[in-house]
């Protein structure tokens, strides 16, 4: 079901938003959606196309729906953040020490290995043993865009420069 501001569009306009927003590239859009040019002609038609108010807006809409759709928001962007910056290796295996199923992993666990190659160890032609690597995000990346979101790296929070005399006074068991 087409939108009252989508009706306003040719066909081909409607295409070409929709085109438009899977990889950004207005010209590879002018000719997906079915626009008859090449080169610089196809280049130049699809900025006017671009520049057409009907069909920003159309390219708005869908980028909107997109983005409510990915639930890309700052408080998601955020946990996304924190699960990794405080993410615990020891949730990646049993009590025996041998590698959890990806079945068994929490969402955040999941989410802080970046890949997984799984192989077998051979002998003589035979199979001996598994072997499961496992690779994770860069907590330390992640904690420091944290740190920057919270305002932990201000320069009010650095540490004051001014040194202070401290005076230590020992005293024995006698009292002197």
């Amino acid at each position: 079901m087409r939108s009252v501001k989508q009706a306003q569009l040719t066909l081909k306009q409607q295409r070409f938003a929709n085109e438009y927003c899977i990889d950004l590239n207005a010209t590879a859009a002018y000719v997906r959606a079915g626009y008859n040019a090449r080169g610089n002609a196809a280049e130049a038609c699809a900025s006017r196309l671009l520049s057409n108010a009907k069909v920003q807006q159309a390219i708005q809409e869908k980028e909107k729906i997109a983005v409510s759709w990915l639930e890309a928001n700052t408080e998601n962007v955020l946990r996304a953040t924190s699960a990794l910056a405080f993410s615990d290796i020891r949730k990646l295996f049993n009590s025996d020490g041998s590698p959890k199923s990806i079945h068994e992993l929490d969402h955040a666990t999941a989410a802080a290995i970046s890949s997984i190659e799984i192989g077998q160890m051979m002998s003589e032609g035979k199979v001996i043993g598994r072997v499961c690597k496992i690779k994770l995000w860069d907590k330390n990346s992640a904690q420091d865009r944290l740190f920057k979101h919270l305002g932990l790296f201000r320069k009010e929070n650095s540490p004051q420069s001014s040194v202070s005399n401290i005076e230590i006074s020992f005293v024995s068991a006698d009292g002197k």
